[in-house]
C-alpha cells in the first residue's frame, strides 16, 4: 500500500469506514468548518455526504479497501455543514495508517466549474430564447437542410409549423428555380470565407403557393461543432412593390405609361457600348396646334390627344426602337440599326395613323396632325445630344414649312 501523503494543494481526507482519520485545513474550508478538529469530532463523513450517495460510497470503499476494484477518480455531490449542496471531484489512494489500511480522498470542488457551465447553459439558452422569440423568421441550415426554424420564420414563409419546415430535406424548394443558383452559390461563399455576411432582397415561394419578397440576412456560426449557415427573414413584400411604383413613376409618364425624358436617355446609354452612339436615328414630333385643343376644348380633351397619339406611335414602332413622352406635346422615339428610309416609314405610318384617327370634342369630330424631324448619327458627331438637336432642329423646320410633314436629315 501507498504511504501516506498529505502534501496537496486540494482538500484531502484520510478515513476508515467513514471515520476521519486526517482532515486537512483545506478540506475543512470546503466543508464549511471552521477548523479541522471540527470534522474530526464528526462521528462519521456521512453527515457531508449526500443521503443519496450513501450506500454508494460505502459499496466503493469495501470494494477498493479489499482490492475488488482499484481506486479511481470519481464524481459525487456533498453537503456542507450548513447544508448547502455542491459537487466534487474525488481521487481515491489506500494508505496505511497506523498498521492498517485506509482510504486517501483527495477532493477537488468543481463548483466554480459547474457554475461556470452553468453560465454557458444559461446564456445559450437565452441565445435560444432570443431565436425562438424573434419576429425575425431565422433558421440555422448546413447546405440548406434545417438544423433549427424558429416560428417566425415557420409563420412568415406559410407554413403549417417548425415541424413541417424541419422535416424538409432541403429548404430550396421554397427558392424559385431561377435564383437557386444563386443561392448555392452565395452559400458556398458564406461557408468558404469569400463573404463574412450578407443582405439582400430575394423573390421565395411560400408554402401556399405565393410569390413574396424578404429582405434577407445571411452569417455563418458554428451550430454543434460545424459551420452553418444562419438566415434572417422579413417580409418586404409591401415595402419592394413600394419601391417599384416609386422607380416607376419616377421613369414612366403617368398619362402615357411611356419612358420619361430622364429614363430614356438612361436606358440607351445602359444598353450600348459607352464607346458608341446609343442610337443611329432619331424621331422628335410634336402635334400640332396642341395649344387650340386645349384652350377650346379643356386639358381633359388634351390629355386624351396624348394618349391616343402615345398609342399610335406604340404600336408603329414596335419593337424597332425606344419611345418616349419629351415633354409636353412633344415625343420622341431613338432606332436601333435603323436606316433613313426605315425611319421615314415609320413617320410616314405615324402621320397617316393621325389622319385616320378622330376625337369627338364638343359634339364635332376632329383630327390631328403631327410634325417630325428625323437625324441620323453621322461618324464626326455620333453622339445622343447632337442626334436630339439635329433633329429637333429638322421638327421646328417641318413645323415652318406648314406642320403635317417630316423633314429628314440633309
Amino acid at each position: 500500500m501507498d504511504k501516506v501523503h498529505v502534501d496537496s494543494t486540494y482538500g484531502v481526507v484520510i478515513h476508515r469506514n467513514f471515520s476521519p482519520l486526517y482532515v486537512d485545513e483545506k478540506y475543512a474550508q470546503m466543508f464549511g468548518f471552521q477548523s479541522t478538529e471540527e470534522v474530526m469530532n464528526l462521528s462519521s463523513l456521512f453527515d457531508i455526504i449526500d443521503p443519496k450517495f450513501h450506500n454508494s460510497a460505502l459499496h466503493v470503499y469495501n470494494a477498493v479497501i479489499q482490492g475488488k476494484e482499484p481506486p479511481k477518480v470519481r464524481s459525487y455531490v456533498n453537503q456542507n455543514k450548513h447544508g448547502k449542496l455542491f459537487s466534487v471531484l474525488t481521487v481515491e489512494h489506500v494508505v496505511d495508517w497506523e498498521g492498517e489500511p485506509a482510504l486517501q480522498i483527495t477532493v477537488i470542488d468543481m463548483s466554480q466549474i459547474d457554475r461556470a457551465n452553468q453560465q454557458i447553459i444559461e446564456q445559450e439558452q437565452r441565445y435560444k430564447d432570443l431565436i425562438w422569440n424573434s419576429l425575425q423568421g431565422i433558421i440555422v441550415h448546413r447546405n440548406f437542410k434545417p438544423l433549427m426554424v424558429n416560428p417566425s420564420f415557420a409563420k412568415i414563409i406559410k407554413a403549417k409549423s417548425v415541424d413541417e419546415v424541419m422535416s424538409l430535406d432541403s429548404f430550396l424548394c421554397v427558392v424559385p428555380e431561377y435564383n437557386r443558383e444563386n443561392a448555392k452559390n452565395r452559400y458556398q461563399q458564406l461557408i468558404s470565407g469569400e463573404v463574412n455576411a450578407t443582405n439582400s432582397i430575394v423573390e421565395n415561394i411560400t408554402f401556399d403557393g405565393q410569390q413574396r419578397y424578404f429582405q434577407l440576412f445571411e452569417s455563418v456560426i458554428n451550430w454543434d461543432g460545424e459551420l452553418a449557415v444562419q438566415s434572417s427573414i422579413i417580409d418586404a413584400t409591401d415595402k419592394y412593390h413600394l419601391e417599384q411604383k416609386i422607380q416607376y413613376q419616377a421613369s414612366y409618364d403617368d398619362l402615357t405609361g411611356l419612358l420619361n425624358r430622364r429614363a430614356i436617355i438612361e436606358k440607351l446609354h445602359k444598353e450600348r457600348a459607352p464607346e458608341s452612339c446609343p442610337s443611329e436615328v432619331c424621331l422628335l414630333i410634336d402635334i400640332d396646334n396642341f395649344k387650340y385643343i386645349n384652350d377650346h376644348f379643356g386639358h381633359s380633351a388634351g390629355d386624351e390627344v396624348i394618349k391616343r397619339f402615345s398609342q399610335q406611335c406604340k404600336e408603329v414602332v414596335g419593337d424597332c426602337g425606344l419611345i418616349a413622352r419629351w415633354g409636353g406635346e412633344e415625343f420622341i422615339i431613338f432606332l436601333l440599326e435603323r436606316s433613313i428610309e426605315e425611319a421615314n416609314i415609320i413617320a410616314q405610318t405615324i402621320l397617316h395613323r393621325c389622319e385616320q384617327e378622330y376625337y369627338e370634342f364638343s359634339g364635332t369630330k376632329h383630327s390631328v396632325t403631327a410634325s417630325i424631324g428625323i437625324s441620323k448619327c453621322s461618324p464626326e458627331h455620333c453622339n445622343i445630344e447632337h442626334l436630339i438637336q439635329a433633329a429637333d432642329n429638322n421638327m421646328y423646320q417641318a413645323k415652318q414649312q406648314g406642320r403635317n410633314q417630316i423633314v429628314l436629315p440633309d
